[in-house]
């Protein structure tokens, strides 16, 4: 069980007060001017110490993406928030920016100064309207006392903060065309190389970070990377926020220690399940679909998950009752793969839509899956998408082919017709 000094989210349920003065009593932005004082360098080797990862779903080192930034260069550089969460059955980052914001404000300063970022949009989900009313606030807080704008902290570093609304576009998860959109173009995935880390936001260098990151990072350097570091394994450090959705007994957000068993999770702290449901899908439409007989095996681990086979992503878990047809929910897959794509690759455009028209005669009963051009429009999505919108979309769906193949045995055939 996590212990309440190890935790870096202390307001997760606001009984302590969201407001500038509550923060401060919990120490945030008690160390900032002497964390900034320490260097850049310094303030990326302890993140990198810390073994802090992604949380926003692609788990790659925060250390190692900030250190990416050019060093020397006269452009300017720009730090960008991904405040979108459009995942069904995530809103960990809504409950940071409702009762943490400026555990979000202090990351996005140390972050920005640590990439040599003196600008920082947070780009907002259009449909959290009072979470992006709360963040201005607690942001024209943070400019009253002084703690960002000219001078931020009395740091000599200047550091300003934009929020910036989406227009409900869960193709703006994805950073490059997270990018587009600030920039007024049409939301669509970017080639890469250049990464945005070297060319982004404006064509200058831009790091891209989620919400519960930046938040991590501001408390990692409050108490030290080595606790952090000590919690968990070396590959899946420190806590993690997890969503646990209705059909739980408990339902909500914690934050949970990584290598805790997801047995325990769902049946210790979630309180077990209301009603009987033969899989989970954990990490988002994009994250493995999880058979009930497979929690014992795992541990809220990134690697564990990915060597099974599944996803942890964001890690926010939506249950999927024992009485619901897997074709209709790979159909609800394909369906809505097929209305988020932005459409710029051929294989995301066109695969998603010849999968749901498979699947829209499955459900209509109408005419059986073809097995093998199943499999292969799932190779070609997951080898030829750009993003992972529609190159990881075929995770979960083989997931369900593996464990849940019996199941759907009367609606598939072999061959290709």
């Amino acid at each position: 069980m996590l212990k309440e000094e190890d935790r870096i989210f202390k307001n997760l349920y606001n009984n302590l007060g969201w407001e500038i003065n509550h923060a401060i009593e919990r120490e945030d932005w008690s160390n900032t001017k002497e964390i900034i004082s320490k260097g850049r360098e310094w303030i990326i080797n302890e993140i990198k110490t810390s073994e802090l990862r992604g949380r926003g779903g692609a788990g790659f080192s925060t250390g190692l993406k900030w250190s990416f930034a050019p060093k020397k260069t006269s452009r300017p550089h720009y730090l960008v928030v991904n405040a979108d969460e459009s995942e069904p059955g995530t809103c960990k980052d809504r409950d940071i920016m409702r009762y943490e914001p400026q555990k979000l404000i202090e990351g996005c300063l140390i972050a920005g100064y640590a990439v040599n970022a003196n600008v920082c949009y947070i780009y907002i989900r259009g449909e959290y309207v009072n979470e992006g009313l709360r963040l201005q606030d607690a942001i024209n807080q943070a400019y009253e006392k002084k703690f960002i704008g000219k001078n931020a902290c009395g740091s000599n570093w200047n550091f300003d903060i934009h929020i910036h609304y989406g227009a409900g576009a869960y193709i703006c998860g994805e950073e490059t065309a997270l990018i587009a959109s600030i920039e007024g173009r049409r939301a669509e995935v970017d080639v890469r190389p250049p990464f945005p880390v070297t060319e982004g936001l404006y064509k200058k260098p831009t790091v891209v970070n989620n919400v519960e990151t930046l938040a991590a990072a501001a408390g990692i350097l409050l108490n030290g990377p080595e606790k952090f570091a000590s919690i968990g394994n070396k590959k899946s450090a420190g806590t993690k926020l997890v969503c646990l959705d209705s059909f739980f007994n408990k339902p909500g957000v914690y934050e949970i220690d990584m290598g805790t068993p997801m047995k325990k999770v769902f049946y210790d702290i979630g309180g077990g399940l209301k009603q009987p449901v033969k899989a989970f899908q954990i990490g988002g439409p994009l994250g493995g679909v999880v058979p009930i007989k497979e929690i014992d095996k795992l541990n809220l681990d990134f690697q564990e998950f990915t060597n099974a086979g599944f996803m942890l992503g964001h890690a926010s878990v939506v249950s999927i009752p024992k009485d619901f047809s897997m074709i209709g929910y790979i159909h609800h897959l394909f369906e809505f793969t097929a209305e988020e794509s932005c459409g710029k690759c051929f294989p995301g455009r066109l695969g998603s839509y010849r999968g749901k028209e498979m699947f829209d005669q499955a459900v209509n009963k109408s005419k059986k899956i073809p097995l093998k051009l199943l499999n292969e429009l799932l190779v070609t999505m997951k080898k030829g998408c750009l993003c992972a919108l529609c190159g990881a979309i075929p995770v979960p769906i083989m997931n369900i082919l593996k464990y849940f193949g019996d199941e759907m045995k009367d609606s598939i055939i072999e061959g290709n017709s």
